[in-house]
């Protein structure tokens, strides 16, 4: 077994790829596959041993190996480096890896994590339908248990910048 095929190894069980997918990408049999996951602490079921990638280890890896399926990859002399050895691998990888953004929701302030999409204003619908149709209630709501010395669980995002611009000015 060579070093590359070591490499390779080792980039396709992190991915959470089993023994006889990578041992079709390297040319070796399955229990040679088998026996240097067990030596080296990579055994066990592929999508067990699936971790979140991180960067550092992608950009060392990704440029030498498809990040999919595994294979070698052969990059053309000029132009970008590839990390996937095609389009189906790219989506493939894609599909599998979403980016993950944590967010604050405008309304009720939680942490929440939104998958591809970093614009994202609400947590939920339920925070969405509060915040655009029931503005007047809420702040009837918030100034009633203000007037009567409650405790207020959470004040919205607007009604918190309209009271710190009346403060500032």
């Amino acid at each position: 077994m060579t070093e590359e095929q070591r490499l390779q190894i080792k980039v396709m069980r992190y991915q959470g790829i089993g023994y006889m997918k990578i041992a079709e990408a390297t040319g070796l049999s399955r229990d040679s596959v088998r026996f240097y996951c067990k030596r080296n602490g990579l055994d066990g079921f592929g999508k067990d041993l699936k971790v979140k990638i991180d960067e550092k280890f992608i950009s060392e890896m990704s440029y030498q190996y498809c990040l999919s399926c595994g294979l070698k990859l052969e990059h053309p002399k000029r132009g970008a480096k590839k990390k996937y050895c095609s389009l189906a691998c790219k989506r493939d990888w894609e599909r599998d890896n979403p980016k993950l953004y944590k967010l604050h929701c405008d309304y009720c302030r939680k942490e929440y994590i939104s998958e591809r999409v970093k614009k994202r204003k609400f947590c939920s619908n339920d925070c969405y339908v509060r915040d655009r149709f029931f503005r007047e209630e809420d702040s009837i709501e918030i100034f009633g248990k203000i007037t009567k010395r409650k405790k207020v669980d959470y004040i919205p995002k607007w009604l918190e910048d309209l009271l710190l611009s009346y403060i500032k000015n």
